[in-house]
């Protein structure tokens, strides 16, 4: 498994109590996974565990719904 993706779904699973799979194409918010306020912790979980920083125009449910959409904008804000 893909470091990044290992990291985001053990912090999903550990932090928001889900134990199931997850598929990085998922829309979590619309799964129930997660919630707004989940959101808002795991930017900043990202920003933290990442060492990058996040603008306000990446704080958008097209990159924070789906971890495949998450680890784009890491690797997009890690360069």
């Amino acid at each position: 498994m893909n470091n990044k993706l290992e990291i985001l779904t053990n912090y999903i699973q550990g932090e928001f109590g889900y134990d199931g799979d997850i598929d990085p194409e998922v829309d979590l918010l619309k799964e129930q996974i997660m919630d707004s306020f989940s959101i808002v912790q795991l930017a900043m979980f990202i920003q933290e565990r990442f060492e990058i920083e996040l603008e306000a125009e990446d704080l958008t449910r097209e990159n924070l719904a789906k971890i495949s959409s998450m680890l784009r904008l890491i690797d997009q804000r890690s360069i």
